[in-house]
């Protein structure tokens, strides 16, 4: 077996409470803190009009730009990505306050704007920053306990929309103007929102519908999408398949749900973890798609599939690749992508992400010292590696 390296200090049993809930950010990280994200990302300019090569890219072509976040080193940090992976500038140090896990891309790379979130712990915040200048703008939700979750940019609004884990609503906040006070879109949505994704000129509130008044964070029943129009209308409640609902991204004009599955009452994985599909056209819902395990990350890669990170015992960690057009696994359960490094041994990879011609980007998680970023071909196969942060938790392609 591989055993995941870093699982923070009495760990194992913190992370696998992370999985359970989240309903302080994420407990493992609250010790050392959260992200890092480094960018010197200015001078990446343009994408190759190749149509992309599967074995890596060609002579002349720019490089991808990659940001990380090291949630317990409490910074992001970019990359270029050509033939090799390496840093592209010096970190951003998002504050001694920073809890998140999870970040949201808007601009282009010459004009960066991340969104991440703190937890009531950190504030009941958000963090607007301006990457070209490397300054951050604390944004304060408005309600007394909201806790918030995964932010999502919708450019064309010029803002993010955050969920409340604790207060159960839906802000919107200003990237364009940052500081100017958030509004609350929508109230009494559902019961511990982990995400919200804006699309066809409706918001998708995903609910993970769990206990987090009596601190159970048992299910309260399966995992829910309330939908809304953009003038915050209710148009609909969707039923998803599975329970756990942790995260959800929008893929090929698709939203795919990770629900995470649950643990039991001594946090060992019940292994019942799925992805769903819901069409925001039709509002049906696709699935469920058996993890063969409990989910622990979702990433879109900029090839258009998505990539699961699965555990069955929090000691190996298997990537799965999905392809939301099918919809269907094409690396599944029973055939996972065999990540390898330079010695040809198994990466337990916590985040995995893919750049337009199909390499991979796959983050390990360490806490006592820094994690590693591996460069990987379309199979798993080894290609370079550089020291990451510490913590890594999420991975976005902002230049492919």
């Amino acid at each position: 077996m591989t055993e995941v390296a870093g699982v923070c200090p009495a760990a194992a049993t913190r992370k696998r409470e992370d999985m359970r809930s989240s309903r302080h950010g994420s407990a493992c990280f609250r010790g050392g803190g959260f992200v890092s994200i480094a960018l010197g990302l200015a001078t990446l300019a343009g994408c190759s009009t190749d149509g992309g090569d599967p074995t890596g890219p060609g002579p002349g072509d720019p490089p991808a730009a990659l940001l990380a976040l090291y949630s317990v080193g409490q910074t992001m940090q970019g990359y270029e990505v050509s033939g090799e992976i390496s840093p592209s500038g010096a970190a951003i140090d998002l504050g001694g306050l920073f809890d998140g896990d999870a970040m949201a891309v808007g601009g282009d790379v010459t004009d960066l704007t991340v969104v991440v979130t703190e937890s009531d712990f950190g504030g009941d915040r958000a963090l607007v920053v301006d990457v070209p200048s490397r300054s951050t703008v604390p944004v304060t939700l408005p309600d007394e306990t909201v806790n918030p979750s995964k932010p999502f940019v919708v450019e064309s609004r010029g803002s993010a929309f955050v969920g409340g884990r604790a207060s159960n609503s839906v802000y919107e906040l200003s990237i364009t103007a940052p500081g100017t006070p958030p509004v609350v879109f929508a109230r009494d949505v559902g019961e511990f929102i982990e995400k919200v994704v804006v699309t066809n000129d409706r918001v998708f509130v995903i609910d993970s519908n769990i206990d987090d008044v009596d601190f159970t964070f048992e299910p309260l029943g399966n995992s829910r999408v309330v939908v809304y129009d953009m003038d915050g209308t209710r148009v609909d409640g969707l039923v998803l398949p599975g329970f756990q609902a942790t995260n959800a991204v929008l893929a090929v004009g698709r939203i795919v749900v990770l629900e995470a599955g649950t643990l039991s009452p001594t946090f060992v994985p019940e292994g019942n973890g799925d992805l769903s599909i819901v069409d925001p056209a039709t509002l049906q819902v696709s699935g469920p798609f058996p993890l063969g395990g409990n989910g622990v990350s979702l990433e879109d890669g900029a090839d258009g599939l998505v990539y699961v990170t699965v555990t069955t015992d929090f000691v190996d960690l298997l990537t799965l690749r999905f392809d939301p057009a099918v919809p269907g696994f094409v690396n599944g359960p029973t055939n996972p992508i065999a990540t390898r490094d330079a010695t040809g041994g198994a990466i337990p990879c916590w985040a995995t992400t893919a750049l337009a011609d199909g390499r991979l980007v796959c983050a390990t998680f360490r806490s006592e010292e820094a994690g590693d970023l591996f460069l990987l071909s379309a199979d798993g196969s080894f290609l370079d590696v550089v020291e990451g942060g510490f913590g890594t938790t999420d991975l976005e392609i902002v230049a492919p």
